[in-house]
Formats: C-alpha cells, sequence, structure tokens
C-alpha cells in the first residue's frame, strides 16, 4: 500500500498536494512519524512568526535610526528630510526619463522620425 494517497486531478488540490510532497521528500519528513512532523513543522512555524512579528514591531524604528544616521554622515545634520531629498531625486528621474523618450519617439510632435 503506498505511503501517499493517488495524486489527485489537477487544480489547486494537485498544487497543495505537489508542494506538500516536494517539501516531505525534501526535509526526509516522509520518513518521519507523523508526531515528528507535527514537531517539527510546529516548531518552524512558531520560529516564523516570531521572526515577522519582530520586523513588524522593529523594523519601522530601525529605519527611522538608520534614515537619521545617513543624513547625519551625508548631510551633517540628523534633521535633514532625508525622505523628500530621495522622493525628489526619484521624481527628476522620470522626468529625465521621459524626456530621452521624447527624444527616440520624435520631440515636440510624438512622431517617430528615423
Amino acid at each position: 500500500m503506498p505511503h501517499y494517497p493517488p495524486r489527485p486531478p489537477p487544480g489547486i488540490r494537485r498544487y497543495i498536494w505537489d508542494k506538500r510532497v516536494l517539501i516531505e521528500s525534501t526535509f526526509a519528513l516522509s520518513m518521519m512519524q507523523p508526531w515528528e512532523k507535527l514537531l517539527i513543522v510546529g516548531t518552524l512555524l512558531i520560529t516564523c512568526l516570531l521572526f515577522w512579528v519582530s520586523v513588524y514591531t522593529y523594523y519601522p524604528s530601525h529605519l527611522a535610526y538608520l534614515s537619521r544616521r545617513f543624513a547625519y554622515y551625508v548631510y551633517g545634520d540628523e534633521t535633514a528630510d532625508v525622505r523628500g531629498m530621495f522622493w525628489a531625486w526619484i521624481k527628476a528621474q522620470f522626468v529625465r526619463a521621459g524626456e530621452g523618450v521624447k527624444g527616440v519617439v520624435g520631440g515636440e510632435k510624438g512622431r517617430l522620425e528615423l
């Protein structure tokens, strides 16, 4: 009797089944008893959950800290508006790219000139 049930028909069930078999064969979970699988997967899920909760709570304040340090080292002042300067630079790049496209397409009239 096979360990796995027969492969389901195409669709979402087959996709989930394929991913389950892939994970179980990659990490040798197919060799373990069900309680061992549960222990390993549970530990992995709890670890991932703790990681993402810490990223969600700590990362925004750390980005603000890094932004202030960047402003201090580059501009000599922690209160410099780095975010405003960054978005101004992005807008300038889009304007510059748009002018380049105008020149390629044909300038003022927007026609293709060879």
